[in-house]
């Protein structure tokens, strides 16, 4: 909450007009087509991380691995992810879990998971207890349950 403050103060500093992006480098501005409302995300592609070590490089910056169950978020990453020849056969994590309480998907902010919602690959969640952590995994990058301690880039949202 406290990086979002200072990026509000920081636009009104430098008097950013109403509509334009507003998140700054090295995240990209998303904006939902329904609502308008715009999500600052940085698909950190420095160094393959597990799931701790990845929300704590996003901790670092501000932000938070990405939670993506905001209307069309999901759809707009995978279409950002195939634009990009680099990213297309890779996996990133993403905010949430399953660790607290099996089959319990929370995001790290603590809403609930949408299990019908689509975004999930076919027959996933499926690891039980070895499988605890949501990443995106090529080719399709639907939601799936990753192995704990798989070193994969993350995602990171303001």
């Amino acid at each position: 909450m406290r990086a979002f403050w200072c990026l509000f103060a920081l636009g009104i500093l430098l008097h950013i007009p109403e509509g334009q992006a507003q998140c700054l480098p090295p995240f990209e501005s998303f904006v939902l087509e329904g609502s308008g409302m715009e999500y600052c995300l940085y698909f950190d592609m420095e160094v393959k991380r597990d799931w701790d070590e990845g929300r704590t490089a996003c901790n670092s910056l501000g932000s938070d691995l990405a939670d993506l169950d905001y209307e069309d978020l999901h759809w707009q990453v995978i279409s950002y992810i195939r634009k990009h020849q680099d990213m297309l056969d890779e996996g990133f994590h993403i905010g949430c879990s399953d660790e607290a309480e099996e089959g319990v998907w929370l995001w790290t902010g603590g809403r609930a998971v949408e299990m019908d919602s689509g975004h999930w690959y076919p027959g996933q969640p499926d690891g039980r207890r070895k499988e605890n952590y949501g990443c995106l995994y090529y080719d399709d990058f639907l939601y799936n349950s990753c192995v704990n301690g798989q070193k994969l880039y993350s995602i990171c949202m303001i």
